[in-house]
């Protein structure tokens, strides 16, 4: 038997469009001989399609592209797609769905269980609120094979081994569809990327395979979707938890698996599983690619306007929106200051260079004496303070909004600069350096974003970003003579502390942390009300601010 898993990149919303996606992937994968294609959860109507589900029309044109599927497959091959249905359980909600589409007609297959009142699990996704809670273990019988089919369950995450999830009610669906007797186990997923979630994945799906001595096919989302990105990277395990054949990683595939003679319990083979890569830089450079490519796409835009300042953060996201978008979409704009050295503006003209995309220079001093003078009157009314940012804000204010009236007047999107360790402690200037659709190293510390640039240098075999700025201590150049260390703690040493911040349990009274530790504590809480109104970043690591980080806005952190 032949089982296709079609590793998709649906466009949220776009049903008739992801229909469509669907379509050809399954006619591919008949050519290929299969006789069952697998898709990822929710691939018709794409991932997290929140108050989308609300729109009664929504609904209804998912059972549309769903009875034009049955109509269009029904020569087959069988197709198992994510949708949402109609509940069983709750009038006027709906299902996180895998459907059977054959023989021209669909079925209900499975439906997702939810995570709400499990035992030990962490608060809803962003779906949970949209979908019943209803539980139902779907299997299919197929080829002579009994398949079970599970929805979503993260097996990509090293806290959350869907074997071992056990639901309040005491039901564990995993264990039911071994315990009815089943010969192979489809997982439909979309698990979001992060460091080292694809390598645990594989490990515990390999274990659930050998354990209960069944085949495991896994299928996962590939793709950005706002903040997330997936990976793809589908996967197929034999009953001894061997590796059959992997999708490829941040790209659409059609991995097609062949399970050698009749019986289920054969000896499977299939393509040969693609190579996964152990270099971290490496995978978050095609992560933010991705994620940026397809965020501005699915935005419906083709062009971004990057702020360049000579410095690390906007050289490497220059680079992302280079390999992402073509340097043809790409303008830098530059925008120097009095404070500005000669060296950043030398570096920024480089880069540019080097990547070939077009520049504009606009330097913001004349701007600069007329705000001063327009705001005089109205800062006389208060008394200046020790260390008064006033016209350092003011610089980055100003290019916040040249950034965005050249995005106007081009219809392009501006992407953000700003990186995780100054998001953590609020080093920022709101309408200034926050401004921007989406910060693409948001989720990136400034050692990593550093380490990133160094890879992809080498993977270029090219000085692409100068030496000059790996080499020139980090600063705004907001006044003369700033550097970073100025205002916040060495990265070397406060990235390392923040990471650890990050994680559950990791605070602890004041009186047992070191003084370092306490300060980046202290100014992760306070500067939540910044990272608020921030743009949309990509999120690459295990606890992103926004979605794996929650902290009150006006709130005081004081222990007795």
């Amino acid at each position: 038997m032949k089982i296709a898993l079609l590793q998709c990149n649906s466009v949220t919303g776009d049903v008739a469009g992801n229909m469509q996606r669907i379509l050809e992937a399954s006619r591919q994968a008949a050519a290929a001989g299969a006789e069952l294609c697998v898709t990822p959860e929710l691939a018709l109507c794409g991932v997290a399609p929140g108050h989308y589900l609300c729109a009664e029309d929504f609904a209804a044109g998912c059972r549309t592209a769903l009875d034009l599927l049955a109509l269009e497959l029904r020569d087959g091959p069988a197709l198992l797609v994510g949708a949402p249905v109609p509940s069983v359980y709750a009038s006027g909600l709906l299902s996180n769905a895998a459907v059977l589409v054959d023989k021209g007609s669909w079925q209900v297959a499975s439906r997702k269980v939810y995570q709400g009142g499990a035992q030990g699990m962490g608060p809803d996704t962003d779906d949970s609120r949209y979908f019943d809670r209803g539980i139902s273990c779907g299997i299919l019988t197929i080829g002579g094979w009994r398949m079970g089919v599970v929805l979503c369950e993260d097996a990509r995450s090293e806290e959350e081994a869907f074997w071992k999830i056990r639901y309040a009610s005491g039901h564990n669906p995993l264990m039911e569809l071994v315990q009815r007797g089943v010969d192979a186990l489809v997982h439909m997923t979309a698990a979001p990327y992060s460091e080292g979630a694809q390598a645990a994945g594989e490990h515990m799906l390999s274990h659930v395979a050998a354990r209960h001595h069944v085949h495991l096919f896994s299928v996962n989302l590939v793709g950005g979707n706002d903040s997330r990105v997936y990976s793809g990277q589908s996967l197929a395990f034999d009953p001894t938890g061997q590796l059959l054949a992997r999708g490829k990683a941040f790209a659409e595939d059609v991995l097609v698996v062949e399970t050698a003679g009749s019986a289920p319990g054969g000896a499977s083979g299939g393509k040969a599983p693609e190579p996964l890569s152990s270099c971290v830089e490496e995978n978050l450079w095609h992560a933010l690619t991705l994620g940026t490519r397809d965020f501005v796409r699915k935005c419906g835009a083709e062009k971004v306007i990057v702020g360049l300042s000579g410095g690390m953060d906007s050289s490497l996201v220059c680079c992302v929106a280079v390999e992402a978008l073509g340097a043809e979409n790409v303008t830098g704009v530059l925008m120097p200051s009095p404070y500005s050295s000669e060296g950043s503006v030398s570096d920024a003209h480089s880069l540019a260079q080097n990547l070939g995309i077009r520049t504009v220079t606009l330097p913001i001093e004349s701007v600069m004496k007329v705000f001063e003078q327009a705001l005089a009157p109205g800062l006389e009314l208060f008394t200046s303070r020790p260390g008064d940012t006033t016209f350092e804000n003011l610089q980055a204010r100003i290019r916040g909004v040249v950034l965005s009236s050249l995005a106007n007047r081009a219809g392009a999107l501006v992407l953000n600069t700003g990186n995780k360790s100054e998001a953590a402690m609020g080093y920022s200037t709101l309408y200034g350096d926050t401004v921007g659709a989406l910060a693409v190293i948001g989720d990136l510390t400034k050692t990593q974003t550093y380490a990133v640039a160094r890879w992809y240098n080498e993977y270029r075999q090219a000085e692409v970003i100068p030496q000059q700025v790996f080499d020139k201590a980090p600063s705004a150049e907001l006044r003369p003579g700033q550097k970073d260390e100025d205002s916040l703690p060495p990265y070397g040493q406060l990235d390392p502390v923040l990471e650890e911040l990050l994680l559950p349990g990791a605070s602890s009274a004041a009186a047992n942390i070191s003084p370092l530790r306490l300060e980046v504590r202290n100014r992760l809480f306070a500067a939540e009300f910044k990272r608020r109104q921030e743009p949309l970043a990509l999120f690459v690591s295990r606890v992103p601010f926004g979605a794996g980080w929650q902290a009150p806005v006006a709130g005081r952190y004081r222990l007795p």
